[in-house]
């Protein structure tokens, strides 16, 4: 009952002139007040009869939201946020960090097949005075299918691989790891990009893309980027799926997304040729996944500390289901660096560190575990990774709960442990608890 009021009662919250962040602020509250009421007021025993006109029920067909329906009738769904981090993501000391955002989606057919979609969000991640305020336009585009033709242009995210979050052939379009996003894969970022598919089959595809912009991975560095001027990347792939066994093979020629850091301490992008392929089947209640990708970079000879050398990353996974909503993956990666040499001086070795060379092979195993609970309104996930030649790993629990079709909460904890030379140990600065609430208009 109180569920079904609980949108009309949050508008009214939101002071009218008021800017967006503390409007979004207002908002959360209330919602955040009526949630801690709710139980409250169904253990007092109230009533139809008993309670207030705001809390009287009413019929089915009179509690519909019309502004809902009609952004739903537009194509536009989205979100507002507020939570709590322990900590941001910018590698320093701030502690105690309170976050609001919103986040819209629209995504609509229009009558001559042409299809329109676009995704953007604005936070403020730092309530305080002093905090940052960041906002990004995820995607933005147009597709349409003529006969056996399916075509998509603008700004995109393009992710490849059929491995668990771990993918080596997912090298077209970036992420944005300074985003204290709560939900893995939603510090993703598009590229500009023209994409065409050509469906052979009812399982076979070949896809081109095209991306005239380059767009780079993101995160917090004392570090100055160079961006590359020239953008002439392209990328193809070969594509079976629904069949006994999924497959393809892929080839990237453009700018690495990853930088390399020069002698002079720049951030450089340096243009690679990826080579890919991955694989996967299902057999009773085990899914068997392989993904590979050989690199060709700008110092195949190996000879220059700050380019990374040709290197071959694959990852093999198993999924089992366990029944009762419960399943877990456990799967094993390798990077081997060809042309192996030491770096000699600071800015190499820690070079070698961003880069996973440190070391001519290095080998780890990643987990993840997750079960729902309670008719699937529960969900609680712990997923981590850990090197096997240098002491290095991360943590990650979570826990998700749809209190409604409009409220869900998440609470997790990222945590990064390990030596000065690997990259687990340059992350610990990163270790946060979150909370978050969140509204679903």
């Amino acid at each position: 009952m109180l569920k079904e009021k609980m949108p009309q009662v949050l508008r009214a919250a939101v002071p009218s002139g008021s800017d967006g962040i503390f409007s979004i602020s207002s908002l959360f509250s209330a919602s955040l007040f009526l949630f801690l009421l709710s139980p409250l007021a169904q253990a007092a025993g109230l009533d139809n009869d008993m309670a207030s006109p705001l809390l009287t029920e009413e019929p089915a067909a009179t509690t519909v939201n019309p502004i809902k329906a009609q952004l739903s009738r537009l194509g536009v769904t989205g979100s507002f946020r507020t939570g709590y981090w322990s900590s941001n993501r910018l590698y320093d000391d701030v502690e105690g960090v309170g976050t609001a955002s919103a986040w819209l989606k629209l995504e609509k057919k229009l009558d001559n097949g042409i299809g329109l979609f676009a995704e953007a969000y604005s936070a403020r991640e730092d309530l305080r005075s002093d905090g940052n305020t960041r906002s990004s336009m995820r995607e933005m585009y147009i597709e349409t299918r003529q006969g056996d033709f399916d075509f998509r242009i603008g700004r995109q995210i393009i992710a490849w691989g059929r491995t668990d979050r771990l993918n080596p052939t997912d090298n077209l379009t970036p992420r944005d790891a300074r985003l204290m996003a709560a939900d893995i894969d939603e510090d993703r970022f598009g590229s500009l990009a023209a994409k065409a598919s050509w469906n052979l089959t009812a399982n076979d595809s070949l896809t081109l893309v095209l991306l005239p912009e380059f767009q780079a991975n993101k995160s917090y560095s004392k570090y100055t980027e160079v961006t590359p001027t020239a953008n002439n990347q392209w990328a193809i792939k070969y594509d079976q799926s629904g069949k006994a066994i999924d497959w393809s093979i892929s080839y990237y020629d453009g700018y690495d997304i990853s930088s390399d850091l020069s002698s002079t301490g720049l951030y450089q992008h340096y243009r690679i040729k990826v080579f890919g392929m991955d694989i996967a089947t299902t057999v009773g209640s085990n899914r068997f996944a392989m993904e590979s990708a050989y690199t060709q970079t700008q110092d195949m000879n190996g000879t220059d500390e700050n380019i990374k050398n040709p290197f071959l990353y694959t990852v093999f996974g198993v999924e089992h289901d366990f029944g009762n909503n419960t399943s877990g993956i456990i799967q094993i990666f390798n990077r081997h660096v060809f042309n192996y040499t030491t770096a000699i001086s600071d800015t190499g070795r820690l070079h070698d560190i961003f880069s996973s060379q440190l070391d001519r092979n290095q080998d780890g195993i990643s987990i993840r575990i997750a079960k729902k609970w309670m008719n699937e309104t529960l969900e609680t996930e712990l997923a981590g990774s850990t090197l096997l030649e240098r002491n290095g790993y991360s943590l990650r629990p979570r826990v998700t709960y749809l209190w409604s079709d409009s409220i869900k909460l998440l609470a997790g904890y990222e945590y990064y442990e390990g030596n000065s030379n690997t990259y687990y140990g340059y992350l610990k600065k990163n270790n946060t608890l979150f909370m978050e609430l969140r509204y679903f208009y």
